[in-house]
């Protein structure tokens, strides 16, 4: 879906309870919406930041790609690679460790190495707010980012996460961005 426009309100979900709503509006009357409890006083971007991961999280992790990863037993050490190349940036590959599951999507086009590698960083400060300590395994990497000929980019692991969520809090804190922005 081609997105051409984002609205982020207030609204009340089914149980009366307070959310925040980010609708994605697409081409041809298509939408998407992402309602999120306990995000009252976020920011439009924090909250439009936050519905993205969702939406990432939701796409990579809720179901098995095809009938292969359904019956697999989790050894992912051979991996195939296909993406398309229209010339705008470059593709890149997300690979996602939440607790025991891997999963990868499809490949992204960014307008560079450092913006695949600073939504890799807010994707696994997402995910480690998702991990449970005791449960889940809280080391090693959480977020890998590939060139579309599978070579290994970069490495987000749970410490450089860990060390960019008390940095975005710190921001926050001071009242800045929680992102650093590239300019």
């Amino acid at each position: 879906m081609q997105i051409i426009r984002t609205e982020v309100t207030n609204a009340a979900a089914l149980d009366g309870r307070s959310v925040r709503r980010v609708m994605f509006h697409g081409e041809g009357s298509e939408c998407v919406t992402v309602d999120m409890a306990g995000a009252d006083g976020k920011s439009e971007e924090d909250a439009l930041a936050r519905a993205k991961a969702i939406l990432v999280q939701t796409a990579t992790f809720a179901l098995a790609a095809n009938d292969y990863d359904a019956n697999s037993n989790g050894n992912f050490d051979e991996l195939a690679v296909t993406a398309a190349s229209d010339g705008i940036g470059d593709a890149y590959i997300f690979e996602y460790r939440d607790g025991e599951t891997i999963r990868r999507i499809p490949p992204s086009r960014m307008p560079s190495l450092d913006a695949a590698r600073s939504e890799a960083i807010r994707c696994a400060v997402d995910l480690l707010v998702d991990l449970q300590t005791g449960t889940d395994d809280l080391s090693g990497w959480l977020v890998r980012v590939f060139r579309e000929n599978g070579e290994l980019l970069c490495v987000v692991d749970v410490a450089e996460a860990k060390a960019a969520m008390q940095e975005s809090q710190q921001r926050m804190a001071d009242g800045d961005q929680p992102w650093p922005r590239k300019g």
